[in-house]
């Protein structure tokens, strides 16, 4: 592993990388699913500035409670699950002290509560949402997490997976994995190649809110090295 000093620089452009690529998208998503619009309407009556009578109205339009907001509810959680998880594994690599399990990033992520406490079940690396259940997995060979979100039923929108690092995405930007079918959903394994998520009935959705130059993509690949290879 590199140097403390050496390695510091890399870091904050990771961290800056994250928040771009990631919180951002997040908050555009948790705005847009939440709040529509806002209409503000002035209305005058009469002539002149006698008599005139301004009315400001603000009125907030939320969408619906279906599939559409729920799978954005969703995206935002999983991907907060993941970013947490990331964060906590890089942590400790660095640290040489990597997490034994997902019990572990779990137990570390919820102290520090970066995901609140009442998603945590019973069952080890599972947590329960309003509209599904995230399954956590974790490879500590490659020091890679995998976040699979499962929807209770149909009208929460389709099933949603997140690697990270995404070792395989040598082409296009952040990304993650939707089923293409909302019934009779196939989850693939742990860390399954890419092909066999793919014949699955899954396909590869951008985070398109952002994109990061190839500069800054190039010292990101090289900091992952320099942390999951000893």
């Amino acid at each position: 592993m590199r140097e403390r000093g050496s390695i510091w620089p890399i870091v904050s452009v990771a961290g800056g990388a994250f928040l771009v690529l990631f919180v951002l998208p997040l908050i555009i998503q948790r705005q847009r699913s939440g709040e529509m619009a806002t209409v503000e309407a002035h209305v005058s009556i009469g002539e002149g500035e006698t008599g005139r009578v301004s009315q400001v109205v603000s009125t907030n339009y939320r969408w619906p409670n279906s599939e559409v907001p729920r799978t954005a509810e969703r995206l935002r959680d999983v991907t907060a699950v993941a970013i947490a998880s990331m964060t906590y594994v890089v942590e400790g690599a660095m640290r040489g002290t990597p997490p034994r399990n997902v019990d572990q990033i779990l137990d570390g992520i919820v102290r520090r509560d970066l995901i609140p406490r009442d998603w945590v079940t019973s069952q080890s690396g599972v947590l329960h949402m309003p509209n599904g259940t995230v399954h956590l997995r974790y490879s500590p060979a490659s020091l890679s997490v995998e976040v699979l979100s499962v929807p209770h039923d149909r009208s929460d929108g389709p099933g949603l997976l997140i690697r990270l690092p995404d070792s395989e995405n040598t082409t296009v930007g952040a990304r993650y994995f939707e089923s293409m079918q909302l019934d009779g959903i196939l989850y693939p394994n742990p860390f399954a190649p890419l092909s066999t998520v793919i014949s699955a009935g899954w396909q590869q959705r951008q985070f398109k809110q952002t994109q990061l130059p190839d500069s800054e993509k190039a010292q990101l690949e090289q900091w992952s090295k320099s942390v999951t290879q000893k």
